[in-house]
């Protein structure tokens, strides 16, 4: 064990797209950043799918957004797949599609670009280093040992964040758990994404398959767990994988490769996301979209300002507080949206009739906006319809795969 003993201004806890985002964008302006990682090797475990939309997606997302270069130009070689659809199936089999282009990247190796390109800008990176917040300071553990005292510490160290424990920030909120298979061999339409609904399929959630190349896909389920009722989400995505009847004839004979599992903020941001001299960005944020779970994008707009935010007021140029108010800019009407949509769909998850009645309602132009955390009048009208059926006997319904 070594003793971590020099001045810091800003310190980034996390080594994931918030954290290497924030470390990186913090060093360009000039500060004196160093990014502690808990893990021996950053990237790994691998826990979620690593879809990231194209930067002009990216930008109908957040139009109030200044996308990273990260984030926009993302070297080839990181890109297993592009995506040209995404494709949705109703409980019944029905399926609509709508255009979104789409990169699917190998987040081992995406995640330690983003760490390099932090370090190429000047952040000192630590890892096999555990930092605990205490008293306004880190107190390092593990590869390095010390105490950072720096004037800006962000909390990029996922949806169990110990920073925000430590700030005092963090809150009780119910979280999606999922569970992907990385599967080779399977007979799938590479240039789609594809989500899946129903009871059986994914209670509480939705299922996906996403192509790594032209017969590799991730193949996973996301819910909560109130919807499990005992069930072992694992047996859920087996079921799934043989016999939901449509994606069993697509991943019939398919070999997995690799078992993935995460957690997922669900219910938006938590009510204040700085205090003192502390900051939280990405899962430690809830910076994630009720509506699909995804996070990365969000995760790296959300690191980028922090580490902007950070730099600026250790050099005397803003304040901390700035903030909260800047991340309500860039993506708080998006976050909110995503939540009122996924209460509204919540009605709906229990019934595979209602979910079906809900997908004949929205035209696939405004189910990719609801996607986009957009709420279509389509989808308002179908809030009354869905909370009258819902109270009726014939609400509940079975599953339909």
């Amino acid at each position: 064990m070594r003793r971590y003993d020099t001045d810091i201004e800003v310190a980034v806890v996390g080594a994931g797209p918030a954290g290497s985002s924030a470390a990186e964008t913090a060093a360009r302006l000039g500060a004196k950043v160093v990014l502690i990682e808990r893990k021996r090797e950053m990237g790994t475990p691998v826990q979620c799918g690593g879809f990231l939309p194209e930067v002009s997606e990216l930008e109908a997302l957040l139009p109030r957004a200044v996308i990273p270069e990260a984030a926009a130009e993302i070297p080839e070689k990181y890109v297993l797949a592009r995506t040209r659809v995404q494709r949705i199936f109703s409980p019944s089999g029905d399926a609509k599609e709508f255009s979104v282009r789409g990169r699917v990247v190998d987040r081992r190796s995406f995640d330690r670009h983003l760490a390099w390109r932090a370090a190429r800008a000047g952040a000192e990176v630590l890892v096999d280093t555990r930092a605990d917040l205490s008293g306004g300071s880190l107190h390092l553990s593990g590869g390095r040992s010390g105490t950072v005292e720096a004037q800006a510490i962000i909390g990029a160290d996922g949806p169990s964040s110990a920073t925000a424990r430590g700030a005092n920030l963090a809150r009780r909120q119910e979280a999606g758990v999922c569970i992907e298979y990385e599967m080779a061999a399977v007979n799938i339409d590479p240039g789609a994404a594809e989500m899946y609904f129903g009871t059986k399929a994914a209670p509480g959630g939705y299922a996906w398959i996403i192509p790594l190349g032209e017969d590799v896909a991730n193949v996973g389920v996301g819910t909560r767990p109130a919807y499990l009722h005992g069930r072992r989400i694992h047996d859920i995505l087996d079921s799934f994988i043989a016999d939901h009847r449509i994606a069993k004839d697509k991943l019939r004979g398919g070999k997995v490769t690799a078992v993935m599992r995460g957690v997922v903020p669900a219910g938006g941001m938590p009510p204040a996301i700085q205090r003192g001299n502390v900051l939280l960005a990405g899962d430690a944020a809830g910076m994630v979209m009720a509506t699909s779970g995804g996070g990365i994008p969000l995760a790296m707009v959300g690191g980028a300002l922090a580490g902007e935010v950070a730099a600026r007021a250790v050099s005397g140029d803003g304040s901390l507080t700035d903030y909260t108010l800047r991340i309500a800019e860039a993506m708080g009407r998006e976050l909110k949206n995503s939540v009122r949509i996924r209460e509204v769909v919540d009605r709906t998850l229990r019934s595979d009739r209602l979910m079906d009645g809900l997908f004949a309602m929205l035209p696939a132009d405004q189910m990719k906006a609801t996607m986009r955390g957009q709420i279509p009048k389509a989808l308002e009208r179908a809030q009354d319809i869905i909370k009258k059926r819902s109270t009726t006997p014939s609400g509940s319904g079975e599953g339909s795969d």
